[in-house]
């Protein structure tokens, strides 16, 4: 185990500790922490990007992330003030912000939403293939769907229990509004869609599985299977809010971990199927 570490390269080396210290923050000190979990999303962040620019290269990597970024916090921004496409809310958070926007709800959106891309390559099973023809739109549709299943979970304790963004008109799911989850799915596959048509079109690379250390394809399940097990965490050792805590430990069992395992299953079987081949 030891040798392997010292075998990855540095810039896999401070991702795979990044994700150590993600776990480790994630489960010990649970999301109702605002400052714990601004700080795992910033390292998710910083983790999307050392993942990305080995895979697509920094160029690429930035498009995506401002891609992610301006349509992302334009919605959010819209939404705070005229209550479309999520529904009437605004932050409670503190700190600086764009458009009445948190900055720390950026990287989250991006880390995140990096991630799921990765994860929906893997189960359409384009990896290591250029990106193309009905991929282009299976791919940014499946990333939605992964990404959703995050706010899922995630809202009702941020936002009903936590108070870190108020639902103005409530909502008939632990106050939250359908249109919230409807909205999530609308941005999230707005901005995937933009960037698949891009990257069909600017990734000319063919890519071997091979060619980058197993860490490295698991990180997107990890980073999926780790945050959906701190709400499994979190729902085992409350004892106040049982009814929300232990709704968002059981939804995240069949949506967060459920597609992590999925991908774990996927890439160690591809990985395996190459070691035979190899033989």
């Amino acid at each position: 185990m030891i040798q392997k570490f010292k075998s990855l390269t540095t810039d896999m080396k401070v991702m795979l500790l990044l994700m150590i210290a993600a776990c480790i923050l994630s489960i010990f000190f649970p999301w109702s922490k605002v400052m714990i979990a601004a700080t795992v999303a910033i390292m998710s962040c910083v983790m999307a990007f050392i993942h990305g620019i080995k895979y697509y290269g920094t160029k690429n990597l930035v498009v995506f992330f401002v891609i992610c970024w301006v349509v992302s916090n334009f919605f959010e921004g819209f939404s705070v003030a005229y209550g479309f496409p999520f529904g009437n809310y605004h932050y409670t958070l503190a700190g600086p912000r764009i458009w009445d926007v948190p900055i720390v709800i950026m990287p989250a959106y991006f880390g995140m939403g990096y991630f799921a891309w990765v994860l929906s390559l893997v189960i359409n099973r384009v990896y290591e293939k250029k990106l193309s023809g009905a991929k282009t739109f299976l791919v940014p549709f499946t990333s939605a769907l992964i990404m959703v299943m995050w706010d899922v979970v995630l809202d009702p304790t941020a936002s009903t229990l936590n108070g870190n963004w108020i639902w103005e008109d409530g909502g008939t799911i632990f106050n939250i509004p359908v249109s919230n989850f409807a909205g999530w799915f609308f941005v999230v596959y707005l901005f995937m869609q933009i960037f698949a048509i891009y990257i069909s079109k600017a990734d000319k690379k063919e890519r071997s599985m091979k060619e980058y250390p197993s860490v490295f394809w698991y990180a997107a399940p990890l980073t999926y299977m780790m945050q959906g097990l701190t709400y499994v965490e979190t729902a085992i050792v409350r004892t106040d809010n049982l009814e929300i805590w232990h709704y968002a430990g059981l939804i995240s069992v069949f949506t967060m971990c459920f597609v992590a395992w999925i991908g774990f299953i996927m890439i160690h079987d591809h990985l395996k199927e190459l070691e035979k081949n190899k033989n």
